[in-house]
């Protein structure tokens, strides 16, 4: 692991008004440092079912993706936020099987989804996290989301991705 990552966790959920585009916000474990990641419908759905512990009729996509790291016996290190590219955040996944370790371009939000399946770390860069938001920044500017925000157990949260 770099020593220019840092650890986060997820705090909540916004929905933008404007863009109506879910928001996922990071927190870090050591600051009061909060990266928005704006994700779509489908991906932040299926980050709250496995928040939530609900098991859907059928496996979602990040389901099998992970019950595939579990049958052939990979393990997911960490998901690592850790550049932008014309505001999107980059991500990789970091895993591995036996002594092999594999790195793979994601989706920060699939990303997200597939460590809380597997109780995987988020990781963001220092240039990521020097780009964050403080609590209190986030909150004022976006002083419309605090009602419409969800906020989820941090022990219930911390047992998933840990």
């Amino acid at each position: 692991m770099k020593e220019d990552m840092i650890r986060f966790t997820i705090k909540g959920i916004a929905l933008d008004e404007e863009s109506q585009m879910p928001i996922i916000i990071l927190q870090s474990l050591e600051t009061s440092r909060i990266i928005p990641l704006w994700i779509g419908p489908f991906e932040a759905s299926a980050i709250i079912i496995e928040i939530e512990e609900v098991k859907p009729p059928r496996p979602l996509t990040h389901d099998l993706l992970s019950e595939f790291f579990l049958k052939h016996h990979y393990k997911l290190k960490y998901i690592y936020i850790y550049d932008f590219i014309n505001d999107s955040h980059i991500a990789k996944i970091v895993y591995k099987k036996g002594f092999k370790t594999f790195t793979l371009e994601i989706r920060p939000s699939d990303g997200i989804a597939l460590a809380l399946r597997l109780k995987a770390p988020i990781y963001a860069s220092q240039k990521v996290a020097g780009a964050a938001y403080s609590d209190k920044k986030l909150l004022d500017s976006t002083g419309n989301y605090q009602s419409d925000m969800l906020f989820f157990n941090h022990e219930n949260i911390d047992a998933h991705i840990m």
